[in-house]
C-alpha cells in the first residue's frame, strides 16, 4: 500500500447552499483507503446538472464534506485489502461520490467503493472518461427498465443531451428503431449523425400512440408528451419524476411507467456492483468504436462556479470535465 503522508488534499465545496458563488476551494483531510475501496488521485471530475441542484439545496443529498461532483476518472494510488481486479497505477472511472455517505469528486484525492469503479477506456483521455459514468448508467438503467428489444420502436425525448446521446447509442446496439427529439436544427443534426431519426419536441407530440417505448430525459411537459406518444400497452421511463402529472393517458393506454434514479445505489449501498460491471462493458464498447463519447469541454477546477452559472443560465451546450 502506498505511503500517502507526502500528499495534501483540497477540493471545491459549499459551506452553505445557494448561488454558484457559494463554491470555494478548501483544504481537506487526506483520506485513507478502506478495505473495500480504492484511493484515487483524481485527474478529472465530470460535471452533471445534479451538481447544481445539490449545491442550490434543491436536492438535499449533499456529500458528507459538501464537495461537489459525482463522476471522476483518476489514478489508483492504493488498493484496499479486500479489493481484487485493480492495481496501483490503474486509470479508473466511475460515478462514486457527490451524495450522502461519500465525498464529492472535485478534489485531489478520494476514496471510492471499488464496486462502483471500472478500468477507464484506453482510447480516450481521462477527461472524456470522466463525463461518461452518470449519464451512461442512467441511460443503461432506463433501457433495462424498458426491456428494449430488437425491432421495437423507441422515442427519446431529448436525444442531444448527455443521457439522450448515450441512450440512443445503447438502444441502437440492441437493434431498436430509434427516434429522438431536440430543440433546434443544430442539435437535430447532431442526433441524425448517429443514424437515427431526428425531430422537434413539437413533432413528437403529433405522433400519438406510435412508439413501443419512450424515454423522457426532461420531465414536465416532455413527460406528458412521452405518455401521449407511447403506444397502448407500452412503457415510458423518465429520469425526472419529481413533478405533478396528469396520468390520464397512462391509464387509458395501460402504460407501465418507470422512474430512473441512478444515484440510489450510492445512497442505499445496494446494487453498486452493477454500476462497476456496466462501466467495464462500456469501456470495451468505447475502445471498439461502437460508443462515441459526448463532446467534452475541459476546464480547470477553479472554473466550477462559472460552469454552474452557465448551466443555470442555459448557456452550457456540452459536457464539462474539471481538471485537478
Amino acid at each position: 500500500m502506498s505511503n500517502t503522508a507526502q500528499h495534501s488534499n483540497s477540493g471545491w465545496y459549499f459551506a452553505e447552499t445557494g448561488a454558484p458563488t457559494v463554491l470555494e476551494q478548501t483544504s481537506l483531510d487526506m483520506p485513507h483507503v478502506s478495505p473495500g475501496g480504492l484511493l484515487v488521485r483524481v485527474i478529472a471530475s465530470g460535471f452533471n446538472p445534479i451538481d447544481t441542484k445539490i449545491r442550490a439545496g434543491l436536492a438535499p443529498i449533499a456529500s458528507d464534506n459538501h464537495v461537489v461532483g459525482c463522476d471522476l476518472a483518476g489514478e489508483v494510488i492504493a488498493v484496499g485489502e479486500q479489493v481484487t481486479g485493480f492495481s496501483e497505477g490503474d486509470i479508473v472511472y466511475g460515478c462514486a461520490g457527490g451524495v450522502k455517505g461519500s465525498s464529492g469528486t472535485l478534489c485531489r484525492y478520494i476514496v471510492v467503493d471499488a464496486d462502483l469503479m471500472a478500468l477507464a477506456p484506453h482510447s480516450v483521455k481521462a477527461e472524456q472518461a470522466a463525463v461518461l459514468p452518470l449519464v451512461s448508467i442512467t441511460a443503461f438503467e432506463a433501457i433495462e427498465r424498458l426491456h428494449l428489444q430488437a425491432d421495437e420502436s423507441c422515442l427519446i425525448m431529448g436525444g442531444s443531451g448527455g443521457v439522450g446521446q448515450m441512450a440512443l447509442q445503447l438502444a441502437k446496439l440492441r437493434g431498436v428503431a430509434v427516434t429522438a427529439t431536440a430543440g433546434d436544427d443544430i442539435r437535430r443534426d447532431q442526433i441524425a449523425s448517429f443514424n437515427v431519426t431526428a425531430m422537434s419536441h413539437g413533432e413528437a407530440a403529433e405522433h400519438a400512440g406510435k412508439f413501443d417505448k419512450v424515454l423522457d430525459t426532461f420531465g414536465g411537459e416532455s413527460f406528458q408528451t412521452a405518455l401521449h406518444a407511447c403506444a397502448p400497452g407500452g412503457q415510458v421511463a423518465t429520469i425526472n419524476a419529481r413533478n405533478t402529472y396528469d396520468l390520464t393517458q397512462a391509464h387509458a393506454k395501460a402504460l407501465s411507467i418507470h422512474a430512473v434514479f441512478m444515484l440510489l445505489p450510492l445512497l442505499s449501498g445496494k446494487g453498486r456492483a452493477t454500476h462497476g460491471r456496466f462501466l467495464s462493458w462500456l469501456a470495451k464498447e468505447v475502445d471498439a468504436g461502437r460508443i462515441t463519447v459526448p463532446e467534452t469541454e475541459v476546464q480547470s477546477a477553479s472554473a466550477v462556479a462559472d460552469v454552474h452559472r452557465r448551466y443555470e443560465a442555459g448557456e452550457l451546450k456540452t459536457k464539462v470535465a474539471f481538471t485537478l
